[in-house]
């Protein structure tokens, strides 16, 4: 009797410090999750080289000295779809304030492409499949729909969800608007 309430004693101690460790496991996932992903303001974007839809090759030295907000996106994402008639009225405005509002989608080329024309999307399009190119990995994207805008110099702005209802994104888009008027 009294063995089989010492190896009670013991499974549970082993049960109690494995919750306890498990506990601190998640409370540590979830602390490490807050955090804003993406790249922090003031940072050097890295460089990229990816496709657009029609197959050329573009960089990030192709949009050197013009301010460009990269959204990126997935033909998975029922955010995404949402979002993106607010992208493609907000194209023209941006593109009209001297900004370059281009998607960037983790999708194969034959997907993005029969989704851009479903969606009738007019914005431009990258092509950068997380298997194969590192562009979602090195703007440190975490999940879709993602963005972060560059200035002219090539230095992080901002970056996160684009929330056309409020946050910093709605910030860009109000002035990006007004400027387009103005011009």
């Amino acid at each position: 009797m009294e063995m089989g309430l010492v190896i009670g004693l013991i499974l549970l101690w082993i049960v109690v410090l494995f919750n306890l460790l498990l506990t601190l496991a998640i409370i540590r996932r979830l602390n490490l999750g807050s955090r804003q992903p993406g790249l922090q303001q003031g940072q050097m974007a890295p460089d990229f080289t990816s496709q657009t839809l029609s197959g050329e090759s573009v960089t990030l030295q192709d949009y050197a000295g013009h301010p460009t907000a990269f959204v990126f996106i997935s033909t998975r994402c029922s955010h995404c779809e949402k979002l993106l008639p607010e992208l493609e009225a907000l194209g023209p405005q941006a593109m009209r304030a001297g900004i370059n509002l281009v998607l960037v989608s983790d999708d194969r080329r034959e997907e993005i492409h029969d989704y851009a024309e479903r969606n009738n999307i007019h914005l431009p399009v990258l092509i950068a499949p997380r298997s194969e190119n590192p562009f979602f990995q090195n703007y440190q994207v975490k999940g879709t729909p993602f963005y972060c805008y560059i200035d002219q110099q090539g230095k992080v702005q901002s970056a996160g969800h684009p929330h056309i209802t409020g946050g910093v994104w709605k910030v860009l888009a109000d002035d990006w608007a007004k400027k387009a008027i103005s011009v």
